[in-house]
């Protein structure tokens, strides 16, 4: 019988027992693809992290299994990964930022973890330069929510944006209309195949969270996720492409509100050579935004361009919450 240690982290949560949950194997090298997805719907998370030693030059080598499918890239499991390899000792912890670089499915992929005391407390992952796809008609995007037109934002149109990834990001007109939006399995395929999985958010009207946002992915196997780094990444995107974000300016997205499972995602964008948010400071989850900008933008602020986004950065607090062991026949 062979043994697996692993470790339960939830990430991108204030405290213990919120966020997105993630279990992280270590030692994976001798599992098959099939054992691999076998473990990740037994632990039933939105995602499940195997590492093994690395090949290409990182840190570790990391794959990422949903309950369903392998992905070649997502956040949480990217923050929450690269702690835990701080956390044993894999990569040595250094004070304040401690370089972690994971080797996924999309290629290597920096993760500055943050540490305290020795100890690491959260991440940022770098996701880098963005792509730009269709807009989506806003019928579409409406009705597999199950909503009305007049609930989508009035002067943001729905995008395919990915940073890794690709997401359709739909903004809606209230936290209200996010609230009762409701996936329509009968559209959800022809969607999905058409555009992307879906990543819906509004405005809160406060500064911080500056945004709520809610991803589906039931064809994953994950009706809802409580946070979705891979998304919040291209919708930081979305705002700094709308003259929204400024580049270096750290907002919060809160996600799993609606789910019990409250997470708080920091976003930033880099524009050219600019580095100003490429290291999120160890702090809590939900700092003050870095730029006095407006709660509630107005399209008179909005400003439309090119803009040259090198970097998009996510970030969040992670808390350890179990050890275990899963036992393998032979």
């Amino acid at each position: 019988m062979r043994t697996l240690a692993f470790h339960q982290v939830d990430v991108f949560a204030e405290q213990a027992l919120a966020g997105n949950q993630l279990a992280v194997f270590f030692e994976a090298d001798g599992l098959a693809d099939v054992e691999m997805q076998a473990l990740a719907r037994e632990m039933n998370f939105s995602e499940t992290t195997f590492v093994s030693m690395p090949v290409a030059g990182g840190s570790a080598r990391v794959r990422i299994f949903t309950p369903a499918v392998e992905l070649p890239f997502a956040g949480h499991p990217s923050v929450g990964t690269a702690c835990e390899l701080v956390r044993l000792g894999v990569v040595p912890a250094v004070e304040p930022i401690t370089r972690v670089v994971l080797e996924l499915g999309v290629g290597l992929t920096p993760v500055d973890v943050w540490v305290r005391h020795g100890h690491p407390v959260g991440a940022t992952v770098h996701q880098g330069e963005p792509s730009f796809g269709a807009t989506i008609p806003r019928d579409e995007a409406a009705a597999v929510l199950r909503l009305a037109a007049a609930d989508l934002h009035p002067w943001l149109a729905p995008t395919c944006v990915g940073t890794g990834l690709t997401y359709a990001i739909v903004p809606l007109a209230s936290v209200e209309a996010l609230a009762r939006a409701a996936v329509d399995l009968a559209l959800l395929p022809v969607f999905e195949t058409t555009y992307a999985e879906l990543y819906a958010f509004a405005f809160t009207g406060r500064p911080t969270p500056w945004l709520e946002a809610r991803c589906y992915a039931p064809l994953a196997g994950i009706a809802e996720d409580p946070a979705t780094g891979s998304a919040a990444g291209p919708l930081a995107a979305f705002l700094a492409q709308a003259g929204l974000l400024a580049p270096g300016e750290v907002r919060v997205v809160a996600q799993g509100l609606r789910i019990d499972r409250p997470s708080y995602l920091q976003v930033a964008v880099v524009a050219g050579s600019d580095v100003s948010a490429v290291a999120m400071p160890p702090a809590v989850a939900m700092p003050p935004a870095v730029a006095p900008s407006a709660a509630t933008p107005t399209a008179a602020a909005a400003t439309a361009h090119d803009l040259a986004i090198t970097d998009v950065t996510v970030g969040g607090s992670v808390h350890l919450v179990a050890r275990g062991e899963v036992y393998l026949a032979d």
